[in-house]
């Protein structure tokens, strides 16, 4: 923070997800779905993106110049990065609520807790909030993941980032109470400082959290509680409870096709192929979203060892020059961490191998690149998560 004022830094970013009961999360009313501590996510790094189209009035005038401007749609993007982080006994991981966003099968209840994919259109959404040492806070209602990574190389932590849409959002500021006409539901502020907070706005009133449910001008309508005169308007934050170690990069494995193989590098990413519906006339946003065909693929990079030539050979069979060729589909299995109950295991039923180049530098190691796209053999199980395996 500042010598004479507080300012909002990284370093203090607080950053919240939470699975909402129902899409958009009942935004800017009484009902709005509450945060709290748990729901609280260690991040590397968050990116929100709130905008609306405003575009110049072209009917005819008497001047070049834009005298006017017209309102469009709104649009939110968002987007974070995590280390890939263990659960804790029965805990789901921090970023659970994202992972299961993307993934859409919920966190399993055995004893390899399993996040598995849906072939049905049901992403649940969620419930983000990042707040900064008091000076701002920003909610994201009803968000939907598009994009889901994993990657690890050499011994960097594995990292785990999202990325996504949503269909509202809320600044919030901070502000004074007027001397005088505080009431139970209205909140009148200094003047000038109404444009600090949004509809949505989740706030802190001298201890005691509500929700803007309105404004004008200066004064918010707010979720009915007891409020004084005088009284400081903050962005309401929480204390972080948080659980799981972060998976080291220097343990673990890869199986392909039943064969470990030391790798170099693996990423793999998971798009849903989200279409929101944007398109709809009287309607300021997105007011919902279809998930369409998804794709699961990936990148693994090994040395070219001779033993592991015929991980690149299988990807394309021919018997004869005149003959047409097979693709093989193998499985993949990566490990991340080796101590039980504290590793991350990924695993894809099968894969295809997909094509590219020896990487052979001037006077070092070639390398294999095995790109591929993973397969479904019954419509949903390309892909799944297990923690604390």
């Amino acid at each position: 923070m500042g010598a004479t004022t507080d300012h909002a830094l990284g370093r203090n970013l607080r950053f919240f997800a939470k699975k909402e009961s129902a899409a958009g999360g009942a935004y800017g009313t009484d009902s709005q779905e509450a945060l709290v501590g748990g729901d609280a996510a260690k991040v590397l790094s968050t990116s929100v993106e709130f905008s609306v189209a405003r575009e110049p009035r072209t009917d005819s005038r008497n001047t070049r110049s834009v005298m006017e401007r017209t309102t469009g749609k709104q649009e939110i993007t968002w987007s974070c990065e995590s280390y890939m982080l263990t659960g804790t006994g029965s805990t789901e991981p921090d970023i659970g609520p994202l992972i299961e966003g993307a993934m859409g099968g919920a966190f399993g209840a055995s004893v390899a807790k399993t996040y598995k994919l849906t072939d049905v259109n049901a992403l649940p959404t969620v419930h983000m909030a990042r707040t900064a040492n008091g000076v701002f806070r920003e909610d994201l209602f009803g968000c939907w993941v598009e994009e889901m990574s994993i990657s690890a190389s050499g011994g960097d932590d594995p990292k785990i980032s999202f990325s996504g849409g949503a269909f509202n959002y809320a600044l919030t500021g901070t502000g004074t109470c007027a001397g005088s006409g505080v009431s139970s539901t209205e909140l009148p502020l200094l003047s000038g400082e109404g444009v600090s907070f949004m509809v949505g706005s989740v706030i802190d009133v001298n201890g005691d959290e509500t929700i803007v449910t309105g404004k004008s001008g200066d004064t918010l309508t707010v979720k009915t509680g007891t409020y004084a005169n005088d009284e400081v308007v903050i962005p309401s934050t929480y204390t972080e409870s948080t659980a799981g170690s972060v998976v080291n990069g220097i343990t673990g494995s890869l199986t392909l096709n039943s064969v470990s193989m030391p790798i170099t590098a693996v990423d793999f990413t998971l798009a849903n192929g989200v279409k929101p519906l944007s398109d709809e006339a009287m309607t300021k946003g997105t007011s919902d979203f279809v998930a369409g065909y998804r794709t699961v693929t990936g990148t693994v990079s090994v040395r070219a060892r001779k033993d592991m030539i015929k991980s690149l050979a299988q990807r394309y069979v021919q018997t004869a020059a005149t003959a047409d060729p097979s693709f093989s589909s193998v499985a993949l299995r990566v490990d991340y961490g080796a101590t039980a109950s504290k590793s991350v295991v990924v695993q894809f039923a099968k894969v295809e191998l997909d094509f590219a180049g020896i990487e052979v530098p001037e006077a070092e190691e070639a390398v294999l690149s095995l790109p591929f796209t993973a397969l479904g053999t019954s419509g949903g199980d390309e892909l799944t998560i297990a923690w604390n395996q």
